[in-house]
């Protein structure tokens, strides 16, 4: 009989930590001013269409207020 041991938390990723960022234009993200989680690996890439920015982030909050 095959061994029929749960492995799911052995084979379970870790949850990666998201960065919060400021959308700044209309995306598949949001709408510009909105404030998304996103994976940290993926802010490079999208540079020119979000903002991690502390004060850029804190901005687009105090504008959903």
């Amino acid at each position: 009989m095959a061994d029929t041991q749960d492995t799911t938390q052995a084979t379970a990723k870790p949850e990666t930590k998201k960065v919060k960022a400021r959308v700044l234009v209309d995306c598949d993200l949001g709408k510009c001013n909105d404030v998304v989680e996103i994976d940290p690996k993926q802010v490079k890439a999208m540079a020119g269409t979000v903002d991690t920015d502390a004060e850029a982030v804190a901005y687009a909050e105090s504008l959903a207020k």
